[in-house]
């Protein structure tokens, strides 16, 4: 018997109960206003009407799988839908809050549930399993689905043709950046100490910006490679292997953030980015400044080797959020390495720095031995402030020897306790 149209709409508008993860009861209700469903801009024709459950929106299931080129199947025995596309599978169970993309194992927000003989699957959990992004926008109510997705890196426009499952980063504060907005990577920089983070272990070391290990690299079979633009004449190379190539990189706190923003969209993590970022940006302005700003000059490199930071580069950038005046602000920056100026005592001998910091490749009392005989030999070596006054310090491998990324704050707090020490 067919219920009236009175009735029909009455039960649209009526609270539903469902089972959420912890089996308690949790609501499900009918939006309040229509929601619409664009796929590149075009709307979608949808068999039911969206509901939504615990903040996240339910779409029949056959609807969104067969708009997005996949195909479904139900069971009614078990109450699993199973969809695919290409070589993706997603499992789902009415009334289950896990789902299994691939065969592994991913905990919902929301269950799929079952309404007026239609089962209603999460929206975001079907459409970034095959390989597209989602966005909201709650002015007019629209969940707007994109096949590509095209972000700004330091490089210029980058235009990524599906969202990548199985990502490579080449440098860690990248392998870092990705982990924290909760993304995972299946390739990684080949590690000269502790992996940071410690869940990115278990990853194929393939080589670093030095040097790529192209066969392990290619073993993990990559969908997405996040390089150092350093690395663009490899690009042919590990395009050949199937991957798509971003070339991106960081050299200042603000950059540091801003590849962080980059890295939360291509993972559909906005909010969790800008989080982090605001607490990156609480941290720093936390800390006490120096009355006066003293005059820092940040050495790098190993004997024979030693370059001076300057303000663009991320040791020069972090000295100045740490309250530090750059000496070398106004060296002539090298050609190959255009963050970085030459080593000139004569230089440093004029401006005359409070403090001299080092940041050491190896063993650092060596490197801070064999730094000094390279100038002690020099009698003007002997009359800088910063070596009268011992202010002559080594900074911590594990924050400066290579850009430390989202440690950032930790890296400018060190440089900050040793600009107030400083007579």
């Amino acid at each position: 018997m067919f219920r009236s149209s009175k009735s029909i709409l009455a039960a649209s508008a009526a609270a539903l109960i469902l089972i959420s993860a912890s089996g308690a009861p949790s609501t499900a209700r009918a939006a309040a206003a229509p929601i619409q469903v664009t796929l590149d801009g075009k709307k979608l024709p949808l068999d039911a009407q969206p509901i939504v459950a615990s903040g996240r929106t339910l779409v029949p299931y056959s609807s969104i799988v067969q708009s997005l080129g996949g195909k479904a199947s139900w069971s009614s025995s078990t109450r699993t839908v199973t969809a695919t596309s290409g070589s993706d599978t997603v499992k789902l169970t009415a009334g289950s809050a896990t789902a299994y993309i691939n065969g592994k194992a991913t905990k919902l927000d929301a269950a799929p549930v079952i309404q007026n003989g239609r089962t209603f699957v999460p929206l975001r959990l079907i459409t970034e399993a095959f390989g597209k992004w989602v966005s909201w926008s709650q002015s007019s109510r629209t969940v707007a689905i994109s096949s590509k997705l095209t972000l700004t890196t330091s490089t210029g426009p980058f235009t990524l043709n599906k969202r990548p499952q199985r990502i490579v980063t080449l440098s860690s504060s990248d392998t870092e950046m990705i982990y924290a907005l909760g993304g995972t990577v299946v390739g990684r920089p080949t590690a000269m100490g502790a992996v940071n983070p410690p869940e990115a272990a278990s990853a194929v070391e393939v080589g670093s910006t030095h040097g790529i290990l192209f066969e392990k690299l290619a073993s993990v079979k990559p969908d997405l490679v996040i390089a150092s633009p350093a690395l663009a004449s490899q690009k042919p190379t590990l395009e050949k292997l199937g991957a798509q190539v971003l070339l991106n990189s960081h050299n200042s706190y603000d950059q540091i953030k801003s590849s962080l923003r980059l890295y939360g969209k291509l993972l559909g993590k906005e909010t969790k980015a800008e989080e982090i970022a605001a607490n990156m940006d609480r941290t720093v302005s936390s800390l006490k400044k120096p009355a006066s700003k003293p005059k820092a000059l940040i050495v790098y490199g190993a004997p024979g080797s030693f370059v001076v930071a300057l303000p663009s580069s991320y040791p020069g950038s972090f000295l100045e959020l740490a309250g530090g005046a750059n000496v070398a602000a106004s060296f002539p920056k090298m050609t190959t390495m255009p963050q970085y100026a030459e080593l000139s005592m004569e230089r440093i001998v004029a401006a005359n720095p409070d403090l001299i910091l080092l940041i050491a490749h190896g063993d650092s009392a060596e490197v801070k031995s064999a730094f000094k005989k390279q100038f002690e030999s020099n009698p003007a070596w002997n009359n800088l402030s910063a070596i009268n006054d011992d202010q002559f310090e080594i900074l911590p491998q594990n924050l400066f020897a290579a850009n430390p990324g989202l440690r950032a704050p930790e890296a400018i707090k060190t440089i900050n306790k040793l600009l107030l020490q400083v007579n």
